[in-house]
């Protein structure tokens, strides 16, 4: 039976009383008179599910190398992160704040005198401890040692408190995981809050965030073997604003416009110019390269793949990502100037194309999405497909589900963790084969099944295929800071196309039109497309720059300024 996502009561998120304040002691926290009715409680736990408590690593300008806006940089790609920076301030202060009202909840629920039955005094606390974890992991994975506490502090105590060591906080983080593990059930029969799996699955990720391979394997079995969880039959519908339930969701904030949960992060930035938008927010030409081809070989190893027609036989996931454009596989009888239908219009950025093919009306229109047509066009030519649908034609707010956690996840997490352990078996591969072979579904070609055991090779394909299956998700930049290459991929250049006199002339008049070569990846599957800047064939749009420091984020200036006891992160 199909169940419900993690819906949470959108009537009782929205009457909690908002806060743009917060310390360590925050101003807001709940009433210490003791609760009297069930709805208290509820209403206080539902203080863990604001969404600013689950934003993920994600920006206007990206974070990452899978996201950018036309030239411009965030202050993690410029490399200029420091103490005064308005985000990482951000967020420790709502981590902290989210802490600190669930421990005073908590309390409430531990103190509680008959008004919660047994079973719900106990489901409550998973609950709160379930928050609890979650907030502390994100601050342990950003800042390292944080001033740790798991009692209200008093203002006094908040001033000199100084940091904790973050492997001690992370155990504590596994008991308050396994609390909830506990005590949580595994689903709801009405509203939906977190689950036993939730827990599972988050206690899952910090271990692996954390380099703790046992404990993410074991958790991640664990949430496996509940059989609660399926992959969505189709990957692309799954982030649909009209996809409201799944089976993959393990926890999720649903959005809604009729009741002001919604997205509303400059959505006309990532849509494209004909349908009214700006196509500013694109994906990067590295995320493009990164996808393999359907034989199963990178693009640079691959004899399928055609730098003419980038999207011509490449992993399905490429095509529900990005928005095509050119032939797609052989025999389709499209040329590298076509377009794909998107929204019911065509999209093609390419330079001759002055018009397109208007699905809805049956006649051509004005190509605003080329660069011939349009100066600020996409600099890239590239358009996020993944998440848009037509509810976005003339949006100002958008009702996708925020996906925290999904079962793909956990599938990989297991089989990267058994991976570092050196643990390869056929439960392995079969990890990594069901979220491929859900990739290919309904697709004309077959997965291209990993059968290697080779420790080396399959720490590639994991970490390709989470790039693949999570891109646009908020999840790449962690990625690349527990791997170890955020300086390498996040320091050289973003490109785009050659300006449109030079795309004319040197890419699209001697047919080398798009790529015009192949560009080659690494061994950690990072794309370089220097040569093609040097031929003439793509411009350099930005440098971008990823030193050390910059691993772990500054403890906010305001914090070090009132508590000298903090001190500071290496480099800031």
């Amino acid at each position: 039976m199909k169940k419900q996502t993690n819906k949470i009561a959108f009537l009782l998120l929205l009457i909690i009383n908002s806060c743009t304040e917060l310390d360590l002691v925050p101003l807001d926290a709940p009433t210490t008179a003791p609760f009297i009715s069930k709805i208290q409680f509820r209403e206080g736990l539902n203080e863990g599910y604001r969404m600013f408590h689950w934003i993920k690593d994600e920006s206007g300008n990206g974070v990452d190398d899978d996201f950018q806006r036309r030239d411009a940089l965030d202050v993690i790609k410029a490399g200029t992160l420091n103490s005064e920076d308005g985000r990482a301030a951000a967020r420790w202060k709502d981590k902290y704040k989210g802490i600190s009202r669930l421990i005073s909840i908590k309390k409430q629920i531990e103190n509680q005198n008959g008004v919660l039955t047994d079973k719900e005094a106990k489901t409550f606390l998973g609950e709160a401890n379930f928050f609890i974890a979650s907030f502390w992991s994100y601050l342990i994975t950003h800042y390292g040692d944080v001033p740790f506490f798991e009692e209200e502090l008093t203002v006094d105590e908040a001033f000199e408190i100084g940091r904790t060591n973050k492997t001690e906080i992370l155990q504590k983080i596994y008991d308050y995981y396994d609390n909830a593990i506990t005590n949580l059930p595994v689903s709801y029969s009405g509203l939906q809050y977190a689950t036993k799996g939730a827990a599972m699955a988050m206690k899952a990720r910090i271990a692996l965030y954390m380099g703790d391979h046992q404990i993410a394997a074991e958790a991640a079995q664990d949430c496996m073997d509940l059989k609660e969880y399926a992959l969505h039959p189709n990957y692309g519908e799954l982030f649909l604003s009209g996809t409201k339930t799944s089976d993959e969701l393990i926890f999720s904030i649903p959005r809604s416009d009729a009741l002001g949960v919604n997205r509303n992060d400059n959505l006309p930035d990532f849509l494209p110019r004909t349908h009214g938008g700006w196509g500013a927010k694109q994906p990067t030409w590295e995320l493009l390269a990164s996808y393999e081809c359907v034989d199963g070989l990178p693009i640079d190893e691959s004899p399928l793949f055609d730098p003419r027609n980038p999207f011509k036989n490449r992993d399905p996931r490429c095509l529900a990502t990005i928005v095509p454009f050119g032939s797609l596989e052989d025999g389709d009888g499209l040329l590298p100037s076509d377009g794909s239908n998107f929204m019911n219009i065509e999209y093609t950025p390419h330079p001759e194309r002055l018009q397109v093919f208007d699905y809805n009306t049956g006649e051509m229109r004005f190509n605003h999405d080329t660069r011939s047509n349009r100066t600020f066009a996409s600099y890239n030519g590239l358009l996020w497909k993944k998440f848009i649908d037509e509810t976005w034609k003339a949006p100002s707010t958008a009702e996708n589900n925020h996906i925290v956690i999904r079962y793909a996840d956990v599938l990989l997490i297991y089989a990267e963790s058994k991976i570092e352990l050196d643990e390869i078996d056929a439960s392995v591969l079969a990890a990594i084969n069901k979220v491929r072979d859900r990739a290919y579904a309904g697709s004309n070609f077959s997965n291209p099944v990993v059968t290697t055991i080779d420790q080396t090779k399959l720490r590639y394909i994991v970490r390709n295929e989470r790039r693949a299956e999570f891109a646009n998700e908020g999840l790449r930049y962690m990625d690349l800071i527990r791997w170890r290459l955020a300086e390498k991929a996040l320091t050289g250049n973003t490109y785009g196309m050659a300006n449109i006199g030079s795309i004319i002339e040197d890419v699209v008049e001697p047919d080398l039109w798009f790529w015009g070569m192949t560009p080659q990846l690494d061994e950690d599957g990072i794309a370089n497309f220097a040569p093609l800047v040097e031929a003439g064939l793509a411009r350099t749009l930005n440098e971008t720059n990823f030193p050390a420091r910059q691993y772990l984020w500054p403890i906010p200036s305001s914090d070090a300024l009132l508590n000298s006891n903090l001190g500071q992160n290496e480099g800031y």
